[in-house]
């Protein structure tokens, strides 16, 4: 008879047990809400990539100055200037092709291909002393080895805990590459002899370098866990559990991008209760804050996993149907609009029912933009309760549809709910 993880956990301290359940929700966790994070991290270390290897490009040409008393055209011409050149314009390139990619053609493996190039650069940084015929610099660097440190915590900054436990694994495999080879190839003895600049080699010291490596990853995926954690913290709406606004526009703009990209259609429902302050009067701001967690229940229930349901505030939601065009959201949205009509609040001994109006608007039909999309949806809805709440208002349905920017033509404002 095999034992749930459970039981195993049962016989564990509470601090462990709790612990290990956490390990155990973040490995089953949803792959998608990992993506999503992924994205925002990745835009980010891509500009942060491309800011500090500009600079470093920059500091390539100090030699020029001649501050050391060293004549520019030695000190420009050196080996050691010629190395750091190359691997600077290197590192720049792909700087530059990463930042494009992440830009204007994400997909979910680049923050895996840009953690592979980022170490695999230090690595090939560190094997170039090797063609040199200086071994020693090569496995006791006291520069280039450090940035394996860089590439590791940058891998925490994109709220993936796998990508640091990549990072790591990658340097301590590529750097244990490079000593096995310089101690096979080399004689590390007698060129300490002739190199003694960088010390002697030693197993021990090395050992202990790809430990610590190990604990940058460990550290790294820390960071991205707990990161992850607050975000989606930060992220969630306290009275009814969906995204808030601010979540909702960073994701609304990862998603216009990436129909954008695929050339699919978006959609997007923007939801108003019909009377929500007269609910209010009558069943005190209890009722309120139940009514509007039983239609944000209901939402959740309806969407698919690729959907996005949002409180934008006050007694307003926002839904967004990825790949949909607006007829299947107008659909989809009527069949929850009579769904939430058919639900009864129980506030203390007085039940009540709720309805809402509803505006749907898309993408690239409405707007380009994720703010114009959003207020095409937003004048449609408040035609809804223009024409008598408890609707769904399209395309092509009375004169708030033809404002491209979402504003209402004059004399057709909406009614106050």
């Amino acid at each position: 008879m095999t034992r749930s993880p459970d039981r195993f956990f049962g016989d564990l301290p509470r601090g462990w047990r709790l612990s290990l359940r956490r390990v155990r929700r973040a490995f089953r966790e949803s792959s998608r809400q990992v993506v999503e994070a992924s994205e925002s991290g990745e835009r980010l270390v891509a500009r942060v990539r491309l800011l500090a290897m500009a600079l470093l490009a920059f500091i390539q040409l100090t030699p020029l100055l001649e501050l050391d008393s060293v004549p520019a055209r030695v000190a420009f011409h050196s080996q050691e200037a010629v190395v750091g050149r190359a691997l600077t314009g290197s590192g720049l390139a792909v700087a530059i092709l990463l930042w494009l990619a992440v830009r204007y053609a994400y997909r979910p493996w680049i923050g895996l291909l840009s953690i592979v190039s980022d170490v695999t650069l230090v690595s090939a940084g560190l094997a170039v002393f090797f063609a040199l015929g200086r071994p020693l610099t090569a496995v006791n660097s006291k520069v280039v080895f450090e940035v394996y440190f860089l590439a590791i915590a940058s891998a925490g900054l994109r709220y993936d805990w796998r990508l640091p436990v990549v990072a790591a694994s990658l340097a301590v495999t590529e750097y244990l590459a490079i000593l096995l080879y310089a101690t096979h190839h080399w004689d590390l003895a007698s060129a300490f002899e002739v190199e003694s600049g960088y010390g002697a080699f030693g197993w021990a010291a090395q050992i202990g370098r790809m430990v610590v490596l190990v604990g940058a990853g460990l550290m790294g995926t820390a960071v991205a866990l707990r990161g992850h954690q607050w975000r989606h913290l930060s992220g969630k709406d306290a009275l009814t559990g969906l995204a808030n606004r601010a979540w909702f526009e960073e994701r609304l703009e990862e998603e216009m991008s990436r129909a954008r990209r695929s050339g699919q259609p978006l959609s997007v429902g923007v939801v108003d209760l019909d009377s929500f302050r007269e609910m209010n009067s009558a069943h005190g701001h209890a009722g309120g804050d139940l009514a509007l967690q039983t239609v944000a229940r209901r939402l959740r229930q309806s969407i698919r996993k690729s959907d996005l349901a949002a409180r934008l505030g006050g007694d307003e939601f926002v839904i967004v149907f990825p790949e949909t065009d607006v007829a299947q959201a107008v659909q989809r949205l009527e069949s929850l609009r009579q769904e939430v009509a058919g639900l009864h609040v129980q506030a203390g001994r007085a039940a009540f029912t709720v309805t809402m109006s509803v505006g749907v608007a898309s993408f690239p039909a409405d707007g380009g933009e994720p703010a114009e999309v959003l207020a095409v949806a937003d004048a449609r809805a408040f035609e809804a309760k223009r024409l008598g709440k408890n609707r769904v208002v399209g395309p092509g349905r009375g004169p708030a549809t033809s404002a491209v920017t979402g504003s209402i033509p004059r004399g057709t404002e909406p009614l106050p709910s």
